[in-house]
């Protein structure tokens, strides 16, 4: 196959995913209902409720929260404990990660991780209860949740925005890059992801 054919045809995939991406989510936003069922009284989280899904492509994808200083250190001495997300659809595989502090967009070490495959529900908020507990210091924390595609899905929950400016996280398949989903969409959708902690003494 000519090479400059193959890049052309590469191309226009991304494109074309890209767009059916928006699409499908801003379908989502205009027909689907508030879940009002559970408002966000978490310790750490951005989202005002459970809306939609954005579709994501074959691959391992996280989404993230990052909760800086200002706001962990309200909590420092005390322990984060759970860890509550949305799911639309289940992925192939999913994992909570915790990361200490890093840079302003670039989460640090990993600090904890769980394979929660088994346990995950779709349609519903799922929670995860830590098995080793990770003292907040006052540093950075951030929640994500990994999930794996087989095949182009609606998974990782999202509120209708406007996103606030460390609600949307995201590393992107291949990608090396973390970066906001505001960004990843060329700012047409503005979200928070359905990602909470739960904070206990």
């Amino acid at each position: 196959m000519d090479v400059r054919y193959y890049c052309i045809n590469l191309l226009i995939m991304k494109q074309l995913f890209f767009f059916l991406s928006i699409s499908l989510l801003a379908l989502t936003f205009s027909c689907g209902d508030d879940d009002d069922t559970n408002v966000n009284d978490a310790d750490l989280g951005y989202d005002l409720g459970a809306n939609a899904a954005p579709i994501f492509g074959i691959g391992v994808h996280e989404a993230a929260a990052r909760f800086n200083s200002a706001t962990t250190s309200a909590f420092t001495g005390d322990k984060l404990d759970r860890v509550e997300f949305y799911l639309v659809n289940t992925p192939s595989n999913t994992k909570v990660i915790i990361y200490d502090e890093g840079t302003a967009t670039t989460p640090g070490q990993e600090l904890y991780q769980a394979d929660v495959t088994v346990d995950v529900s779709p349609n519903s908020w799922n929670t995860h209860t830590l098995t080793e507990d990770i003292e907040i210091t006052g540093r950075d924390i951030w929640i994500s949740i990994e999930f794996t595609h087989p095949d182009m899905r609606t998974t990782m929950g999202c509120d209708s925005g406007p996103a606030t400016a460390n609600g949307d996280y995201v590393l992107e398949g291949s990608e090396l890059d973390w970066r906001t989903y505001r960004d990843f969409t060329d700012n047409l959708v503005d979200i928070n992801w359905n990602i909470r902690g739960y904070v206990a003494e």
